[in-house]
This record gives C-alpha cells, sequence and structure tokens, in this order.
C-alpha cells in the first residue's frame, strides 16, 4: 500500500521507520501528528521529501490544562496519599491537615504560553493564583491582555515561584532546561508540574531537590517512557521517590479531547485533497 496520509498518535515515525518504509511513501504527501508535540516526527526528512506535516496543536489544550490544575491540587492536598491511607482502612485526618498552604494568592510560574500554557494561566487566575509567564514569543501586550506577568527569561518567572507548571515543547534549546538552577530559584517545598515533553526537565535535578529542599512533582510525562505498546513502568528513580506523583501521560486524553483532534484530522485531510492549505501546518 502507498498511503497518501499517514495519521501518527504515539508511535514514531523517525528516521529509521521511514527508511523500512521508504518503498511505500512515495505518494505520501501528508503526516498529520493526532495531537501537538512532534518530536516522534522526522520532521526534516518528510519536509525534504515535499510532505507536508500538521498537527492538531489546541485540539487537547483544554483536556492538559484540567490535569494540570488536578496535579497542582493533588500536590498540594496529597489526594493520592489521602485515598491509598483511607483504602487500607485509616484515618489520618490530623497527618493529612499538615502542609497544605492552599493555591489562593500563591504565585504561579507558566514557562510556555502556548495553547495548552494559555488555558493553564486563565485556570489558575481563576483559582486566584498570581501567574508569571515565560515563553520564546511571549510579549508584553500578550501578558496585559492574560492578566500575568511578563518575564524576559525562564529564571526570572521562576524566581520565587510557589509552583512551576511547565509546558515546552521539546526541542535542543529547551532539554534540560528546567534544572539545579531554575529549580533553586522557587520557594521551598514548590509544587511543580511537567505536562510537556520528559526530556525538558532533568528528573535527576528534580529528584535532588524533592529530597534537598522540599519539592512536590506532579508528572505526566518522563525522559523514559514505556513504549507504545509496552505494560510496564520501570524508571526506579522516579518510582521510589515519594515527592513524586505520576500519571500515565494520559493529559490529553478524554473523550472531549479525542472528538477535538479527529475533527482537526478531518479538517487537514480535507484540506488537502482540495487543493487548500492544511490547518496546523507546521512544515
Amino acid at each position: 500500500a502507498r498511503p497518501e496520509v499517514v495519521v501518527v498518535r504515539s508511535s514514531q515515525l523517525k528516521e529509521p521507520q521511514l527508511d523500512e518504509a521508504s518503498a511505500g511513501c512515495e505518494a505520501l504527501r501528508l503526516v498529520m501528528r493526532a495531537g501537538a508535540g512532534v518530536d516522534n516526527i522526522a520532521v526534516p526528512r518528510l519536509t525534504q521529501q515535499r510532505v507536508v506535516v500538521a498537527n492538531a496543536a489546541g485540539a487537547n489544550a483544554l483536556a492538559v490544562a484540567e490535569l494540570t490544575m488536578a496535579h497542582l491540587l493533588n500536590l498540594d492536598r496529597r489526594l493520592c496519599d489521602q485515598v491509598q491511607s483511607l483504602r487500607r482502612g485509616q484515618w489520618q485526618r490530623v497527618e493529612f491537615a499538615k502542609g497544605a498552604s492552599g493555591l489562593y494568592g500563591r504565585t504561579l510560574a507558566v514557562l510556555g504560553v502556548g495553547h495548552i500554557g494559555r488555558e493553564v494561566i486563565r485556570r489558575a487566575r481563576a483559582f486566584g493564583m498570581s501567574v508569571r509567564a515565560w515563553s520564546r514569543s511571549f510579549s508584553e501586550q500578550d501578558a496585559g491582555e492574560l492578566g500575568v506577568q511578563h518575564c524576559s527569561t525562564a529564571l526570572e518567572a521562576a524566581d520565587g515561584a510557589h509552583a512551576l507548571s511547565v509546558h515546552l515543547p521539546l526541542s535542543p534549546a529547551t532539554a534540560g532546561l528546567v534544572g539545579h538552577e531554575l529549580l533553586q530559584r522557587l520557594q521551598p517545598g514548590a509544587l511543580v508540574v511537567n505536562m510537556s515533553r520528559g526530556g525538558v526537565v532533568d528528573e535527576a535535578a528534580l529528584l535532588a531537590e524533592i529530597e534537598a529542599r522540599g519539592l512536590r512533582a506532579g508528572l505526566d510525562v518522563y525522559a523514559h517512557e514505556p513504549g507504545a505498546n509496552d505494560t510496564e513502568f520501570q524508571d526506579e528513580a522516579i518510582m521510589s521517590s515519594s515527592g513524586v506523583y505520576g500519571t500515565h501521560h494520559t493529559g490529553a486524553r478524554t473523550d472531549q479531547a479525542a472528538s477535538a483532534v479527529e475533527e482537526a484530522v478531518v479538517s487537514a485531510v480535507v484540506a488537502l485533497l482540495e487543493g487548500r492549505p492544511v490547518p496546523g501546518q507546521i512544515a
């Protein structure tokens, strides 16, 4: 089969996969990522072959923003720990009443102000949080429209913040961006949520700061994630840290998000077949 369109979710479509399927790619016109990030696609190679690459940016933004807020609330109130305790038949009201600061009036640093970052900002402000934001293309005017403080660097955004939410694409410029230096700018006991890509956060640095300064981390993505068909998570360092609360890279996985992504995919394919510009085209 020689498809004209390939739709990719979590599967890899990098150089090895393209080499292996080279004979079947001769008619390829569009590679559509059914999501936002395209780090699992060999974009430069496809561009050289005059294949359009597009994504469904924004289609899953609401779902990811909702899970971001769920992580922030869980980190502050230790909801997962409370559930596990209750299921063991324990009643630890006094224990779990300790250490919850509340989100109202706290400062949240948002790194990455794309579709998802903006939805997180709207929800954080509804909780009464003060927001500082940084992104390479984020302007003072953008900040004013969203009612947040514009920061010129990621370090500036993190400085003294009570919480950090990361929504950056993985690239050479962002790999390991959230490391020791940035994490040490946060308040002791700060909440750290990563909903972007595992490689954006230096996980060794994060685990060290959890141990040294009492940070708590809510992670939906990891540097070493299981493959698409694997069912075991084997990162012992992440698994053994009591300060890490992890979900299974499900930020974008709601029925509402699935419907929005499906609509984006159909719109892109129809536009291609009709000779119109493809919505979401990135290359």
